[in-house]
């Protein structure tokens, strides 16, 4: 079987991924491989079983359809032995790591976060 590497491609996908920030911003348009860089910033702590991150769109539309991040996800985490939970868009490594999709439509969604302990938070 061909390897396959999993990584970012140069230029910000790379910038952003070797920060040692705390918090990292990447902005740009449409197609420049933000998404795909959240994705991977999972993958590092995929081994850890206490890490969960939670990646935020504004409506669940945009986290589940067609080339939306539950497809991108679905193309990347399989290769790591993650499983998925279609219903509440989750997914779980072997190590017991967990990424969530979520969304913040409305001012008061934030309210259902109150408490959480999200190790990694990434709004896309």
């Amino acid at each position: 079987m061909a390897e396959i590497k999993i990584g970012p491609q140069a230029g910000p996908q790379t910038d952003f991924l070797s920060t040692a920030a705390d918090i990292a911003i990447y902005g740009g348009a449409a197609g420049g491989g933000k998404s795909y860089a959240l994705m991977v910033e999972c993958l590092r702590h995929s081994r850890n079983p206490a890490f969960g991150a939670t990646i935020f769109r504004r409506t669940y539309a945009q986290v589940t359809q067609q080339g939306g991040l539950w497809d991108t996800a679905g193309q990347i985490f399989p290769l790591l032995g993650a499983d998925p939970n279609q219903t509440m868009l989750t997914w779980r490594f072997p190590s017991g790591a967990t990424v969530a999709f979520r969304h913040l439509q409305h001012e008061k969604d934030k309210h259902s976060y109150q408490g959480a302990q999200i190790a990694l938070i990434g709004f896309d």
